[in-house]
């Protein structure tokens, strides 16, 4: 069930749907008395896990939600984003009491407190992590600065090769074999069904899909948005408005995906 959030309890003849609204649910973090989750969509929501009430809606204008952490003594939750912003949440009041960019370019994917609680460590594209004193973040600017070792420039790219880099690299590899990114890799992609790479846990949505990856579904992903296209999956919502920059990263993607 896409975008759904179930709750089976014991001798229950049928779960309970605490959530469902139709967008893939990326991260759930339990509480003394609630459950929070974050999704595609950006939502961040806390529910009663009992009933499914919603206790609290946390949501920003960012999209997707990929991290969160609880440090349950200092009754913190920490929400990272793929846009590279950290908010960190009392959840005695479920205000949120700082929120601020953490990387040089999103996503964070990882998260985690320290033992005390006082420190937060962050983990993203960057290919250095972060650790922030919780008390200073109100103060924080992020002295984050220079260009990434293992990017070139993006003026130095093909058309198509830049809009991999935005649009895909930071989910797919272009390597054959198991992928440390959050995306299956995008290696023989071109005549391959949609969700049958071995060893990748996809949606539901993808799992059960009947498309097959060639020049017209790719345009139709990024013309629409996954969002549109392809509903429920865990994809993050995008587009590429223009068409001459969908046929230039279909062209790169013909060469990339084969490999050597």
């Amino acid at each position: 069930m896409a975008g759904a959030l179930l709750r089976y309890g014991p001798g229950e003849a049928a779960p309970l749907a605490l959530a469902q609204h139709g967008f893939g649910i990326n991260r759930i973090v339990p509480g003394d008395g609630w459950i929070a989750y974050g999704a595609v969509d950006g939502g961040t929501r806390v529910l009663d896990p009992e009933t499914g009430a919603q206790i609290a809606d946390l949501t920003l204008e960012r999209r997707p939600i990929l991290a969160m952490a609880h440090h349950p003594a200092t009754q913190q939750l920490a929400v990272g984003d793929g846009e590279g912003f950290i908010m960190v949440v009392d959840t005695a009041s479920w205000r949120i009491d700082r929120d601020f960019r953490a990387t040089r370019q999103g996503p964070v994917w990882a998260l985690a407190f320290s033992a005390a609680g006082d420190v937060i460590h962050a983990g993203g594209l960057d290919d250095i992590a972060y650790s922030w004193p919780v008390e200073m973040l109100d103060a924080f600017e992020p002295g984050i600065s220079g260009a990434r070792s293992f990017l070139r420039e993006a003026a130095t790219m093909p058309n198509g090769e830049r809009q991999f880099m935005r649009k895909c690299s930071i989910c797919h590899a272009l390597e054959p074999g198991p992928s440390r990114k959050a995306g299956p890799t995008l290696h023989g992609l071109f005549g391959r069904a949609a969700g049958s790479l071995p060893g990748y846990a996809y949606s539901d949505t993808l799992s059960g899909s009947d498309i097959v990856w060639d020049a017209a579904t790719i345009d139709a992903l990024f013309d629409e948005g996954p969002d549109h296209y392809i509903p429920g999956s865990k994809m993050p919502m995008q587009v590429i408005a223009a068409p001459d920059d969908r046929s230039d990263l279909i062209a790169y993607l013909k060469v990339a995906t084969k490999g050597k």
